[in-house]
């Protein structure tokens, strides 16, 4: 079990200088340079399963943690794969913050005008949730058995008490010994990164 984290300054940079939403389109040039900052970013994620949390600290330096996920050890499910496809798919988050004078309706509206696809005003909905993330922390979980995966992302969910997460599913045990563990891992993080 390894932890790690990652801050989104460069993104947030790169955002700032983008006011007219042109990184959205994913197919772009500034949508290309985001996604090689994604990339670049996340590089040092290990290709394994495990948990993650988005989130970042208040004013007064309590961290509050944004959303929890789960990831399993598959190339493209692996704790790197999700955290970069959620950076991408995602990213309409960031100008929540770069533009703090929009609403979600308004900075939904300007994103939509920008590059128009079917379903993305859900997705994006789902996706400005997550705004006010500055910090990306997770804890890979090789040997974890995958029936035990469910169990641990409950407890973690109920602990950690992520305010994106729409699906709250309720812890069928006690705590596992393994929660406590990642419990740990976040929380070293955490103290680490204040």
């Amino acid at each position: 079990m390894e932890s790690g984290h990652i801050t989104l300054d460069s993104l947030y940079q790169h955002v700032n200088h983008d006011p007219c939403f042109q990184s959205i389109d994913g197919q772009g040039k500034t949508g290309r340079e985001y996604a090689a900052l994604a990339t670049k970013l996340t590089s040092n994620i290990p290709i394994q399963q495990g948990f993650y949390i988005w989130g970042n600290y208040e004013k007064n330096s309590l961290w509050r943690t944004i959303y929890l996920g789960k990831a399993s050890s598959g190339k493209t499910s692996s704790l790197k794969a999700r955290i970069l496809e959620e950076l991408k798919d995602e990213r309409i988050f960031m100008w929540a913050d770069s533009q703090p004078n929009l609403n979600n309706a308004e900075l939904m509206r300007l994103a939509l005008n920008q590059y128009p696809r079917k379903g993305l005003d859900k997705h994006f909905s789902r996706a400005l949730r997550k705004k006010g993330t500055t910090h990306i922390i997770w804890v890979s979980t090789p040997d974890i058995l995958k029936d035990e995966i469910l169990n641990i992302e409950a407890d973690l969910i109920e602990t950690m008490n992520p305010f994106a997460n729409s699906m709250r599913p309720s812890p069928s045990s006690g705590l596992l010994d393994i929660t406590i563990e990642i419990i740990k891992r976040f929380k070293s993080e955490i103290h680490g990164l204040r």
